[in-house]
Parts: C-alpha cells; sequence; structure tokens
C-alpha cells in the first residue's frame, strides 16, 4: 500500500471515528435531556402535592374562597399565601414550558388549576394583591387566561356532595 492509500484509509477512519462520535453525543444529549424533562415533571408532581396536602390539613380553606362573609385577616392571610404558593408552582411549570423542559401536555393539566385558584371573586382580588411578586411574564400570561373564564363553581360542588 502506498503513503496516498493509506493516508487515505487513516482519514476515512477517521471520519468514520468522527461521525461515531456525533452520533455517540447526539445519543447522550437527548438522554439528558430526557433525565431533565422527567426531573423537572417530579419536581412539579411534587409541588403540586404539597399544594393539595393543604387542602388536607387546612380544607377550610375552600370554605374561605366562597364563602359569603368577608374572611378574617386570618383566613385572608392563609389564602394569600397559599395562594402565592399555587401560583408560584404554576410560575415554575411555565417557565418549564417555555424553556422546553416540559411539554405543552403537562402545562395544560398543571395550569388548570389557576382556574379555580383565580376563579371566585376573592381569589381574584386577593391575586390583584399579590400578583407583584410574581414574573410579568407570568402575569400576563395569567391576565389573558382569566380574560373570559367563567367563575369557578368547585368549591359549591364540593359543598353539594353528601
Amino acid at each position: 500500500m502506498t503513503i496516498e492509500q493509506t493516508t487515505l484509509v487513516a482519514q476515512i477512519v477517521g471520519v468514520i471515528a468522527v461521525a461515531a462520535t456525533l452520533i455517540y453525543l447526539d445519543l447522550q444529549v437527548q438522554q439528558g435531556a430526557q433525565q431533565m424533562q422527567s426531573e423537572s415533571q417530579q419536581a412539579q408532581f411534587t409541588y403540586d402535592q404539597t399544594g393539595v396536602y393543604k387542602f388536607v390539613d387546612f380544607p377550610e380553606l375552600g370554605r374561605i374562597f366562597s364563602q359569603t362573609e368577608p374572611p378574617s385577616f386570618e383566613e385572608n392571610t392563609k389564602l394569600f399565601f397559599w395562594m402565592i404558593g399555587q401560583m408560584r408552582a404554576r410560575e415554575y411549570e411555565w417557565r418549564q414550558y417555555q424553556n422546553g423542559a416540559i411539554t405543552k401536555e403537562p402545562w395544560d393539566t398543571y395550569r388548570g388549576v389557576i382556574y379555580f385558584v383565580l376563579g371566585t371573586e376573592r381569589g381574584t382580588a386577593l391575586w390583584l394583591v399579590c400578583q407583584g411578586y410574581f414574573n410579568p411574564g407570568s402575569v400576563e400570561i395569567l391576565a389573558g387566561m382569566m380574560k373570559d373564564a367563567l367563575p369557578t363553581d368547585l368549591w359549591d360542588q364540593l359543598q353539594a356532595i353528601q
């Protein structure tokens, strides 16, 4: 074999090695993205569960949201900080959706909570007080979502179950 042929074979082997390396790196990046997406979804699930269990620990939150009489300062404080927790979780999920860490389907599912958190006059009033603590982009998204949303009857439905 001549030096030219040896050089040509070495170049071919080099190209194959580079191609194999690129394929390997692509697979690693895909696996990393899947792992990141899985971890993000697990974190969101944990945030959601925490919010749900707050209602188990403090079932009066639903009553306070829907009652006609004005809540006490302590009741408003409970609602206010529970709302911050729930809406912070939604803001986190929105950011993950914007960054591609979660797909549209989980985002649509998680954002459904927004409609019953903000779906009463009291919820809307509390949101107006606390929205300054949130990213302006997420506040804008929420305003668009709630613009034509009907008031929630979730609290009435829960009260009616016997």
